[in-house]
């Protein structure tokens, strides 16, 4: 028997231990279900601070976290606003002999409900603020998590929350529950005017979007900045009823982005409003101080709202009330600054002025007193627990419908008062238009009379003017005729040093192959004398080989002089066919040695790369020489500019190459000179156009060279080059 009361001691103590160590709070007892919202005490749950926000249900449930949970400290200790994220546990048990639905309000940003299944497993639940619609569970218009108790049944429920203390900092953490009818009756059934307000800010909506539509043409039409404010005026209070007096079926699903357009929104109202007002009074043409204190303190107000909204979490209760109260200070400040900027200006307007600004005063007034006693009153019973007072009650249920009214009326009479300025604006500019059509009725005819008394003047002068302009336009013909001349005589100077070379050439092949057969022909005589007939015969041979030679060489220095007298030639030649490759070959030496004759430290290497199945083509001959004469000059020119300026290394080299492509003869002449600027390289192919100092160059050579190929044989002639580094032109002639 002893041995059974200590075994039930035993147990006892165990359970009591086991208890002891799961800390888990007492039962929650529900006996009533009638309550919209019932506060939970303090010793009926427990809360667990997550600084890192990654804990999970498995972790927090766990035979490890359950210690760590402890009660509501925040009356005495205030909440650590370091820390966004909370667990609570609690239990809720139903001693009703019928099924409960309870609703747990969930007014912050994110939270989540755990609620136990079988099998260790989990039912979650989804709320909160920035919560997406169609991702809420329960009361999602409430905000309310909704779940079900059976008579008798008991729930040991956690609830994940996230805070952004920023948008709501409590004072004091609490727990509250509801139950599902009273809360579906309160929120849904009872909240009937509600959705007439739906309806009613839908339709100002419209309506304000209209206006600012109106305003917005107005401002497009005149160009006064009067109509642009007042449109975006208009719109930002659209946009603000939008998101704070309607339940759009868009913008449920992105509640983050309707708490940005609200913030952004009540910005551009105030910074619009002010400078509204700045434009509809001409605050800087009558008081040009006041109208800079109202542009700095539509920019300043800007400050207090983010402060409000991007301040420090970490200041404490009462340092985040105070600087709460000083932000609301100043930005309601700004509403009473406006409208005394109106009464100020009534004895200084007159007429429809003064008439449009007792018009506004009414809707201005109830900004700047009932809308700021408004947000103070309820600021100080929301911080201070103040309560409101009679007036204010009295007034609560009716605040949207009169701001909705002041506005409205405000926008309908500043609509009309503008309307009425631009009639008479457009009335004025028609006027002024008129005007100055009878103006210039009376230029033209004064106009007129002067151009007929002119006329005959100048049919005199067109006369004297053309026998002028025939006249200079023979003298321009054969200027141009001389220049062209002149140009090709320049080039035939530069030729004449490499001729004399080219021609000195066959000249010594001549003389010596002369002085050899004179020689030969003696040793003939003698052979002959002797009778040996087979050496005679074999000398006669030799005379005969040295006898074609001298022709061959004498046929070359014909061909060079002949290729002189028609690059010299003034008139028009015919087209034959002809073999670039010789014809590259011949010009670039003439070319290199004309340059060796002026300067003889000059040298470089000169490459050819010739396509040995060139066909031949149709060309002028003398005109392609020049053609390929010039742009040879300005190669060996260019790298011998190079060799003066660079350090030892550089080594000079001119190539010219030949190919087909495309029924076309392709000439590629390139050189590793001082190349071309950018800046100049549009103007090479101009006339007259030169870099090379004066004296040495005409400034025709490539205008002649871009006719001659473009407009003489029908090809093209491009350049490329990079300054530093060299040039390369490329001429294409068509094969037929």
């Amino acid at each position: 028997m002893m041995k059974y009361y200590l075994l039930i001691i035993f147990f006892v103590v165990i359970a009591y231990a086991s208890k002891a160590q799961d800390n888990q709070p007492p039962v929650f007892e529900i006996t009533a279900d009638t309550a919209v919202q019932q506060v939970i005490p303090d010793k009926y749950w427990q809360l667990l601070e997550d600084p890192s926000g990654t804990l999970t249900i498995g972790q927090v449930s766990s035979a490890q976290y359950p210690s760590k949970f402890h009660y509501n400290t925040s009356h005495t200790k205030g909440i650590n606003y370091d820390i966004n994220t909370y667990w609570l546990r609690y239990r809720l048990k139903n001693t009703l002999n019928h099924p409960v639905k309870v609703a747990i309000p969930e007014n912050m940003p994110y939270a989540w409900l755990y609620i136990p299944k079988r099998n260790n497993q989990w039912q979650v639940q989804t709320n909160g603020d920035f919560v997406p619609w169609s991702k809420r569970d329960g009361l999602k218009l409430a905000q309310t998590f909704l779940l079900t108790l059976n008579a008798g049944q008991e729930l040991d429920l956690y609830e994940k929350d996230v805070f952004e203390f920023n948008e709501f900092r409590p004072k004091v953490f609490e727990l509250s529950i509801g139950f599902g009818d009273a809360v579906i009756k309160s929120s849904y059934i009872d909240k009937l005017s509600g959705y007439k307000n739906d309806e009613i800010y839908s339709v100002a909506v419209g309506f304000l979007l209209l206006a600012a539509v109106i305003n917005l043409l107005f401002y497009r039409i005149v160009r006064e900045k009067v109509y642009l404010f007042f449109s975006l005026y208009v719109l930002s209070h659209g946009v603000f009823f939008f998101v704070r007096g309607t339940h759009s079926s868009i913008l449920s699903e992105y509640p983050r982005l309707v708490s940005w357009l609200d913030r952004l929104s009540v910005i551009v109202l105030f910074y619009t409003m002010m400078h509204f007002i700045r434009y509809f009074l001409h605050t800087k043409a009558h008081t040009p101080k006041w109208d800079k204190f109202l542009i700095i303190l539509s920019i300043v107000i800007v400050a207090p709202f983010l402060w409000l909204w991007f301040g420090p979490a970490t200041l404490n209760y009462k340092n985040y009330t105070i600087s709460v109260l000083i932000s609301n200070f100043f930005i309601y400040a700004y509403d009473p600054v406006a409208l005394a900027t109106l009464i100020y200006f009534i004895p200084r307007q007159k007429g429809a002025e003064r008439m449009a600004i007792f018009a506004v005063l009414p809707p201005f007034s109830w900004l700047a007193i009932g809308y700021s006693f408004n947000r103070i009153s309820f600021l100080l019973h929301y911080f201070y627990n103040i309560p409101y007072s009679g007036f204010y009650l009295g007034l609560r249920g009716w605040w949207n419908i009169i701001d909705l009214v002041c506005f409205l009326w405000l926008v309908i009479g500043l609509s009309l008062i503008l309307f009425q300025r631009f009639r008479k604006m457009q009335q004025s500019l028609i006027q002024a238009e008129l005007d100055k059509e009878r103006l210039a009725k009376e230029k033209e005819i004064e106009r007129s009379q002067l151009i007929e008394k002119q006329n005959a003047e100048l049919e005199q002068q067109v006369e004297r003017r053309t026998a002028e302009l025939k006249k200079s336009l023979n003298e321009l013909k054969t200027t141009q005729t001389q220049l062209i001349q002149s140009e090709k005589l320049a080039s035939l100077g530069e030729l004449t040093a490499g001729i004399a070379h080219e021609i000195q050439n066959p000249l010594n092949f001549v003389n010596n192959f002369a002085e050899v057969n004179q020689e030969m022909i003696d040793e003939l005589k003698a052979e002959l004398k002797i009778g040996n007939v087979g050496e005679a015969l074999a000398i006669a041979d030799d005379i005969q080989q040295n006898e074609e030679k001298i022709s061959h060489h004498g046929k070359r220095a014909d061909s060079i002089v002949k290729g002189m007298l028609q690059h010299s030639r003034t008139g028009s030649a015919q087209k034959e066919p002809t073999n670039l490759n010789n014809l590259a070959d011949e010009y670039m030496r003439l070319s290199y040695h004309g340059l060796r004759s002026k300067d003889k430290n000059f040298n470089t290497e000169t490459v050819t790369h010739f396509d040995a199945k060139l066909p031949l083509i149709n060309v002028i001959p003398q005109d392609i020489g020049r053609v390929l004469l010039n742009l040879f000059n300005n190669a060996f020119y260019a790298v011998n500019q190079k060799q003066k300026t660079v350090a030892e290394g550089y080594k000079a080299e001119v190539s010219v190459t030949t190919s087909t492509e495309n029924g076309q003869v392709i000439i590629n002449i390139k050189d590793n000179g001082v190349g071309i600027p950018n800046a100049i390289k549009d103007k090479i192919m101009q006339p007259f156009f030169t870099t090379k100092p004066t004296g040495e160059g005409t400034g025709l050579g490539l205008s002649l060279t871009y006719d001659m190929v473009v407009k003489g044989h029908g090809g093209t002639i491009n350049v490329n080059s990079k300054e530093g580094e060299g040039s390369e032109f490329i001429i294409k002639l068509p094969v037929s």
